[in-house]
């Protein structure tokens, strides 16, 4: 048996192994959701009061000017029209040349198939142009308070970036090159992270953005030598002496963000705003906040303001 014939004998079975795998996740995944937490649906999301509000608005604006969203609505079809007739033309033809684009660069569409393929670049351009005309109709909305319509024009954009095609596996020809690359251990190791998310979280999506195992305070973050002096329900006041022979008399507080921990004024030795303070000669007291569980659900954020 020659190399290649040995080489096309393991992708099989390296497949083979994908799948079954693809398929015990899957499984993971139907449980993990099965026992998902339930929590309160206005956390989620904007309240009913918001899509009333928009709902209003809108007809109001369409009572008033029906041909202005006639007009757009002719306007999109129109051009959604044109182009994927002329990318199905380029594609029949053999034609690999897409029709030239009439929107801004966006960084999310770099890989070269979003040009150059006429499929790749149809879904593209119709999802711009789509994005275009949504937040074109939310931001001309008439008759809202300025607080709601802001509160509706960020939802709105978070459910169109939701949409982009980049987010979809068979619209994403990133990750279908990977896939493709790695046999499909890409989407396995996609997978995994998803469902460790959920299981970390009683089924509630919250992304880890870093390697939980790569930090340890006192190790290789918060290295700065302090104590403990006051402690409560909603702090601990951490004490900093200074390292230099003369000290001034006035000492620095410091009040971390509440939604981070007090060393991210100390990450690192050569960055750590906590040592160059008691290099000045400082004393310095930080704040470490409470980590909040189920016994704080009645602690709101005037109770720290107190």
């Amino acid at each position: 048996m020659t190399t290649e014939d040995n080489e096309s004998a393991v992708i099989p079975e390296v497949l083979k192994q994908n799948i079954e795998t693809l398929e015990e996740l899957n499984q993971r995944f139907v449980s993990v959701l099965q026992n998902k937490k339930q929590i309160n649906p206005s956390l989620n999301g904007p309240g009913q009061d918001l899509m009333v509000k928009a709902s209003h608005a809108y007809w109001s604006n369409f009572m008033e000017n029906p041909a202005n969203l006639m007009e757009k609505q002719i306007s999109y079809w129109g051009k959604t029209l044109e182009y994927f007739v002329e990318a199905q033309h380029a594609f029949t033809q053999g034609q690999f040349q897409i029709p030239k684009a009439d929107g801004k660069p966006d960084r999310r569409f770099t890989h070269e198939m979003w040009s150059s393929n006429p499929y790749f670049n149809f879904v593209k351009e119709h999802y711009l142009r789509t994005a275009d005309l949504i937040n074109s109709a939310i931001s001309e909305l008439d008759g809202m308070e300025p607080k709601e319509k802001r509160r509706l024009e960020f939802f709105t954009r978070q459910i169109v970036d939701m949409m982009s095609p980049t987010n979809f596996l068979a619209t994403n020809p990133d990750a279908l090159e990977r896939a493709m690359e790695t046999q499909g251990q890409s989407l396995i190791d996609g997978m995994q992270n998803l469902i460790a998310d959920l299981e970390a979280n009683e089924g509630e999506l919250v992304v880890r953005l870093a390697d939980e195992s790569a930090f340890e305070v006192g190790g290789n973050i918060a290295t700065a030598k302090g104590s403990v002096v006051f402690r409560n329900e909603m702090l601990e006041l951490i004490q900093y002496t200074p390292t230099t022979e003369t000290v001034y008399e006035t000492p620095i507080i410091m009040f971390p963000p509440w939604i981070n921990k007090y060393y991210i004024l100390d990450l690192k030795e050569q960055n750590s705003l906590i040592r160059w303070v008691v290099d000045q000669g400082y004393t310095l007291f930080v704040v470490s906040w409470v980590n909040p569980d189920a016994s704080y659900a009645d602690i709101g954020m005037e109770d720290y303001i107190e």
